[in-house]
């Protein structure tokens, strides 16, 4: 057996697999469970639902996803990170965009890697304390050109590391507890990624650090709970760009789970559709706190040629080509100009479900729904009380206008992804460039109001939409079928005679002759080889070393390829 688990904002969904014959399986039980404040609490009641009466050591694999981590981002709970840089030839990072937790201390590589100006360890330190002391929950160190020579960054990471360690002390003995302090994560950009592009680099390490308390806490649960419930099968974490990786890997860079959430429900729906489809369709899955967005072109879903941007920050995690709004069922509905509208504001799950709010909070899109007879959550008296208060004798009318407020927003996001998916190389997953202009001519609604939701997107985006039979656990669904991937990056200089692969932590001497064949045939050996593993970029330019002598630098990626471990029986 195989089981799925996705943990949403408002909803923890739960599948469990079995097999059903070579190359296939069946879905055998699902489960679904209000998300708790405390993840172990969710997961506990999923895992009990569909373990009752059956043999936990019969399961093989628990796979996970959430987006717990980029809700917290989209809503501006995460971690506030604190950043230490350096420079290097070309353009520099503008600080006014990476807020005022940022730093850029002297200190210099050119383009080989080379250092130009050393750093002062004592300097270092200085910022890194200062930026904890501005309240920072995490440190991330980059220099420009890391990922050729990691000297400088290993300075700032053992300064902002000492600066950690004795900020820590500092708040255990002003604590007016015996409760140890937190410890506050500290990383270096080019360990985590080993591609150049600064601004994709450490916006990746910045979101990694931002979340890596919380998911810390998650995995934690996580652990208890499987162990609680008998479980002693390898424990995964969902991947944005499909695949999974296991709990050490997951511990070290969150970051490449945190839009987990959109990809488990877009390989749901690859496995319930099937990819024999000659269309574009447009998946639309709405969650409590954000709407995901993604397309499956001709039957196969699509990955971004550079990296997502999440939060507004680029990056270089490679994923599943999907767009997260902050518009969910537990989105706040404002009044504004005599018209309740959907504000990217989460305080709470709907009134109906929570009545102690009512009169201190707005009410929900998911209250609206209750008040329009769309659905019956909780306690749809304390809905209708909600909005007669906003808009005494015609609460309805509020109501259906808020929905159709929500609608148009989606109608404006949904165009606004497509075209932006129009005007930029995309690739399906199985790395084939899509050469034709995506036009969805249907729409697939996910999550749990699908069946109720689907007409009025049907509505609002002039296509038929519908929801598949299992469209309320389809995010499980993806989950448990996911297979598992890695990624890795080498660099090598020849002028230099240096060969580089930081995520694998590999660094030696080459020599002068040093190829691109080489470097392609070394990187997937030092992944451990493979039928999957393909190369998905590479680069070789000649230049001159400081003494006149003419080099290359080569720059190779390659990655397993994700997508489904089996298929769906009938």
């Amino acid at each position: 057996m195989y089981l799925g688990v996705d943990v949403g904002g408002t909803h923890t969904d739960a599948v469990l697999l079995e097999d059903g014959g070579p190359g296939l399986v069946r879905i055998l039980a699902s489960a679904k469970a209000v998300t708790k404040k405390r993840a172990i609490d969710s997961l506990d009641a999923v895992l009990s639902d569909l373990l009752k009466g059956r043999d936990p050591g019969a399961v093989k694999r628990l796979t996970v996803s959430t987006t717990l981590g980029l809700n917290s981002v989209l809503t501006g709970t995460a971690d506030p990170v604190g950043i230490l840089t350096t420079s290097g030839p070309g353009l520099d990072l503008d600080p006014a965009q990476w807020g005022p937790l940022f730093r850029a201390l002297p200190g210099s590589q050119d383009h080989r890697g080379q250092v130009v100006e050393a750093i002062s360890p004592n300097e270092a330190f200085k910022a890194a304390k200062e930026l904890l002391d501005l309240k920072a929950l995490a440190l991330v160190v980059a220099s420009k050109f890391g990922p050729k020579n990691p000297e400088l960054e290993n300075i700032m990471l053992a300064q902002a590391l000492k600066a950690a360690k004795e900020n820590s002390v500092h708040s255990v003995k002003s604590a007016q507890s015996d409760q140890a302090a937190l410890t506050v994560p500290v990383m270096a950009a080019s360990k985590l990624f080993g591609r150049l592009n600064f601004p994709r680099r450490l916006g990746g390490a910045v979101l990694n650090a931002a979340v890596k308390r919380l998911y810390e806490d998650f995995f934690d649960d996580l652990t208890k709970a499987a162990t609680f419930h008998g479980l002693k099968c390898p424990i995964y974490l969902l991947k944005a760009d499909g695949g999974v990786m296991d709990m050490p890997a997951a511990r070290e860079r969150p970051v490449l789970a945190l839009a987990a959430g959109p990809a488990a429900s877009l390989l749901g729906l690859w496995a319930l559709s099937g990819d024999n489809s000659s269309d574009d369709v447009l998946m639309i899955d709405m969650g409590g706190t954000s709407t995901d967005l993604a397309l499956l072109s001709r039957g196969k879903p699509l990955m971004t040629p550079s990296g997502l941007t999440l939060a507004e920050k680029p990056t270089l995690v490679r994923g599943l080509l999907t767009h997260s709004l902050a518009l969910g069922g537990d989105t706040d509905l404002v009044m504004e100009d005599g018209r309740l509208v959907p504000k990217p504001i989460r305080r709470g799950p709907a009134l109906a479900l929570d009545p102690s709010g009512l009169g201190n909070r707005s009410p929900t899109l998911t209250d609206a729904f209750n008040v329009l007879g769309l659905c019956s959550l909780g306690d749809t008296t304390i809905s209708k009380k909600a909005f007669e208060i906003l808009a005494p004798s015609r609460a309805k009318e509020a109501a259906s206008l808020a929905v159709e407020a929500v609608f148009e927003r989606l109608n404006t996001a949904a165009k606004t992804f497509i075209d932006d998916v129009n005007r930029q190389p995309v690739y399906t997953i199985s790395d084939y460039l899509v050469d034709w202009k995506l036009k969805p001519v249907r729409a697939v609604f996910l999550g749990g109001p699908a069946e109720t939701l689907a007409p009025l997107a049907e509505k609002a985006l002039s296509i038929p939409s519908r929801a598949p039979i299992g469209a309320a656990t389809a995010n499980a669904l993806g989950a448990a079928l996911a297979k598992p991937t890695m990624e890795a990056q080498l660099y090598a200089d020849t002028a230099m005679g240096v060969l580089s692969a930081p995520t694998l932590g590999c660094q030696r001497s080459i020599g002068f002759d040093y190829t691109v064949t080489q470097a392609k045939e070394d990187l997937l050996a030092l992944m451990g080889g493979g039928a999957d593993l393909r190369i998905t970029a590479e680069e070789c330019f000649s230049q001159l070393s400081e003494a006149g002598r003419s080099g290359k630098v080569i720059r190779v990626a390659a990655q397993s390829a994700p997508g489904l471990m089996a298929g769906l029986s009938a």
